[in-house]
């Protein structure tokens, strides 16, 4: 066969494949889940989303979806109204998406540095175990009222003076109230775990009925035992708690190790009203603040959320 007829074969041999019902070929699978306005929303972002919400039971994950991703739709549309009006130039948004851009980065390099941590070692495990009966062997659940206010020195001298004349918690909350303080709270059942770890020796030893004050450099609260109920945790049962609590932990102290390193290594010099400071000594051990949030509060309330 010449060239001519070859290519006249070809012609002929394609026709009669499409002719005869070929399926053309399948589109590639698209990672877009939503078009809004023209504007897309993909698959990765609800996903995103997703893993920053744990725990969610299998039998709810397609609703979960869906829930992200009408959330995302409604994101969407106010970004694409925000952008249309010019707000990312306004000096406020401007300062906050730098802000974030700054926290995301600093938080990347902190995990970047504490990396994958080890398992703890069973001798950890058990020793933390057995220092820390108030958790496990002695546990218990706490019906508790927890009254929480500003911790000024006026506020914490009022509520001082009227526990110790033995006057219950409503009476105190009163006379804050009168003052103009700002006070929230109420009756909640936690168990153990979910309390933090400095917390628990005296709630243990509390009589039930009897308020306690609980100072903190930027809050106070009056916490009652209302009532108690001893459930023990063996240690088989207690490990998946202890492991996770000693890794965040580890990872907290890691992160603070790194930030000291870092403060002794730079050149920092205070000015304007500042100038002539010296640094604070907290500030080279303060990571959580900006990148280690969620661990640093896992760590002070021992070891709830750890499930």
């Amino acid at each position: 066969m010449n060239k001519r007829n070859i290519i006249t074969c070809l012609i002929l041999s394609a026709f009669v494949v499409t002719a005869c019902g070929e399926r053309p070929p399948e589109k590639k699978a698209t990672q877009v889940v939503a078009k809004v306005n023209g504007g897309e929303i993909s698959v990765h972002q609800i996903n995103f989303v997703l893993q920053r919400t744990p725990n969610i039971p299998a039998a709810q994950a397609e609703a979960a979806k869906r829930q992200v991703l009408e959330s995302l739709i409604d994101q969407e549309l106010a970004v694409q109204q925000a952008l249309e009006a010019k707000l990312e130039r306004t000096p406020n948004v401007m300062q906050a998406i730098e802000s974030a851009r700054r926290e995301i980065l600093a938080r990347a390099y902190v995990e970047q540095v504490v990396g994958k941590q080890g398992k703890p070692s069973a001798d950890d495990v058990r020793k933390f175990y057995a220092e820390h009966p108030e958790l496990f062997a002695n546990r218990k659940i706490y019906r508790i009222e927890e009254i929480v206010f500003a911790a000024s020195p006026e506020n914490i001298a009022s509520a001082k003076e009227k526990l110790g004349q033995g006057k219950p918690a409503a009476e105190v909350v009163t006379l804050l109230k009168a003052k103009g303080v700002e006070v929230a709270g109420g009756v909640t059942v936690k168990p153990a775990e979910q309390l933090a770890l400095e917390l628990l020796p005296r709630l243990a030893a509390a009589k039930e009925g009897q308020p306690m004050l609980i100072e903190s450099p930027n809050r106070a609260a009056i916490i009652t035992v209302l009532a108690s109920k001893a459930e023990s945790l063996d240690e088989t049962k207690a490990q998946p708690f202890i492991e996770n609590f000693l890794t965040n932990k580890q990872k907290t102290e890691q992160a603070r190790d790194a930030m000291k390193q870092l403060r002794e290594k730079a050149k920092i010099e205070y000015v304007g009203e500042f100038a002539g400071t010296q640094p604070a000594a907290a500030s080279a051990a303060e990571p959580q603040k900006t990148v280690a949030t969620s661990t640093e509060a896992a760590v002070n309330k021992g070891i709830a959320g750890l499930k």
